[in-house]
Parts: C-alpha cells; structure tokens; sequence
C-alpha cells in the first residue's frame, strides 16, 4: 500500500492568506519556469499561426498514445499583446488549453488535455463535489468557474476547473478549490501547479485537487494539496514566529481500473479512500444543521473511475 502520510512539500514558507497577492511579494520565478518541464524544448514564440500548428502537432501525438512528447509546451518572447491573441484563438478553437503565463521572462507554458478520459476525470470529479454539496442543501452555493484566469505575482494561471462559494465575489476573489489534471507522467509538474495556487492566492486558495491518469496502466491517482502551519523549524532573528505556513500533501489516492476475470468484470480497486474537503475550507463557514464536509466512500471513487475508464473505450 503507498504511504498515505502527509508530508512537507521541498519549498520555503508562504506568506499570510489575503485576498490579492502583493506586487513585492516575492516568488521563485525559476522554479515554476522549470520545475517538471526537465526535456521540454524551450520554442521560440514566431505568431498565433506557428504556435497553433505546433500544438496541434503535439495534440494529435498525445491522442495517438505517443505520451513522451509530454503534455506542456513552453514559448518564449511572448509579450502581454501576443498572450491576448493567444488566448482569443485559444478560446475560440482550443479550450481545452490552460496556460500559465510569467510576466517577467516573457514566457508562456501551455498544457495540452490529451484526449476524453482526461477531461472527463475533472469534470466528473467536480459533478460528485456538487451532488454531495446538494445533498446536503447546498443548491446553487458552490459555483463551478472551470478554466478561469486568476492573476498572480508576476503571473497569472488557469486551473482545469476551479469551485467558489456564491457568498464571493466572482470578479476579484480567489476561489477556494481547485482542481488540476493531467499524465501520470505531469504529476512532478502537476504539483508545481499546485504550490502556484497555494502562493500566488496566498492562502485564498484552500484546497488543490491533483489528478493524475494513466491509461496504460488504467490508473488514477489523486493527491490533495493544502496549506498548513507548523512550528517554524529554524526560527532567526528576522523570523522568530513561532509557527510557519507550509504547502503539504495531507492525502493521496490510488484507484486501479476494473479487472476481467472470465465473464465478470470486478470492480476498481480504491486504496487511500475516503476523499475529505473541508467544509469551512470549501465554503468559508462553518456548518449549519445538515452541512458537513465534503465526503467521497471507496464506492463514489469507484463509480468516477468506472466512468472515466468507460470513456476511453
């Protein structure tokens, strides 16, 4: 069985949760430039039509099984005028796309949604969400924003499917869970992403949900990332406080596809279940008569990968 223990991920400390990050709020730039894109070819940005040939060409490699072209692409010398034409094509021809754009270096990192299963393994997960929120009187109260942009430091990113509470404001603030999709091969990458929310939204963001999918081995594996304060472990004289915000693994979860024995099909295999959100950390209250968290049994995480592997069929 994996080890299912939270653990500390390798990055230094975030600062206090606010609504907007600061414009000196500092931020390893490097790190999300190059953190899981190891092989990626860096392409020099020419003009919307040589950049959609080049995804197109990538795109049809994922869809044919050829997964080492990998599912980022990275172009440079993209200016803030060219990103905006980028992403009116994206949003016309591609939306399926989702870009992570660093102001600084000019540098735009796109991720390529290989084919249905991988679509699906999102949408279907943030179905469950809303039907365990609905069952408990949550009508209309969770709002699914999917693939909008938020602006960070320096950056700004778009998550595969992103849940808000309705009591914010869906123009200026954070949202509050969001999920990220991807290969099981992204998943070094994927948690690059992950970390990119947690900082960048300063602690506005309370949940990230990773979802890694493999066909091959007919796999998902899902981890949840948070933030958490722990007893600062090297404590100075220009930080003395006591505690220190980190961003942490606090779950994971593996579900293997059914297998055929004979004439009968049994069932998916779930080890690390079940997956628990927060209440307050997904609506920003606590719990009225009724409401509780947020709860996925061994038989949900089933049922969603049954679903899932059903759709690459």
């Amino acid at each position: 069985m994996a080890d299912k223990l939270a653990h500390e991920a390798e990055l230094p400390p975030t600062a206090s949760s606010s609504k907007k990050p600061e414009s000196n709020q500092s931020v390893d730039i490097g790190y999300y430039l190059n953190e899981g894109l190891e092989g990626t070819e860096r392409q020099q940005y020419h003009d919307v039509p040589s950049f959609a040939r080049a995804i197109k060409s990538q795109a049809d490699h994922l869809r044919a099984g050829n997964l080492i072209v990998g599912q980022y692409a990275v172009f440079s010398s993209v200016t803030s005028e060219e990103l905006t034409k980028l992403e009116q094509n994206r949003d016309t021809n591609r939306k399926s796309l989702r870009f992570l754009y660093l102001n600084d270096v000019e540098t735009l990192i796109v991720k390529i949604t290989p084919s249905k299963p991988y679509e699906l393994s999102t949408s279907d997960l943030v179905q469950m969400v809303h039907e365990k929120a609905i069952a408990m009187g949550l009508v209309r109260q969770l709002l699914d924003l999917r693939g909008a942009t938020f602006q960070g430091v320096r950056s700004k990113k778009e998550g595969d499917s992103a849940l808000i509470p309705r009591t914010l404001s869906l123009a200026t603030d954070w949202p509050t869970v969001i999920f990220e999709c991807g290969l099981s091969e992204s998943l070094k990458r994927l948690r690059a992403d992950a970390s990119w929310w947690l900082e960048n939204s300063r602690g506005a963001v309370k949940i990230v949900l990773l979802i890694c999918v493999s066909p091959q081995q007919r796999k998902i594996h899902l981890e949840q990332w948070e933030t958490r304060n722990i007893l600062n472990p090297q404590p100075s004289r220009t930080d003395n406080s006591p505690l220190v915000t980190r961003r942490r693994k606090v779950h994971e979860i593996d579900i293997t596809a059914p297998i055929v024995t004979g004439s009968a099909l049994s069932p998916p295999v779930v080890d690390g279940a079940p997956l628990t959100l927060d209440f307050e950390k997904v609506m920003l209250r606590q719990p009225g008569n009724g409401e509780g968290n947020v709860v996925l049994t061994a038989q949900d995480l089933a049922d969603y990968a049954t679903i899932v592997w059903r759709s690459a069929q």
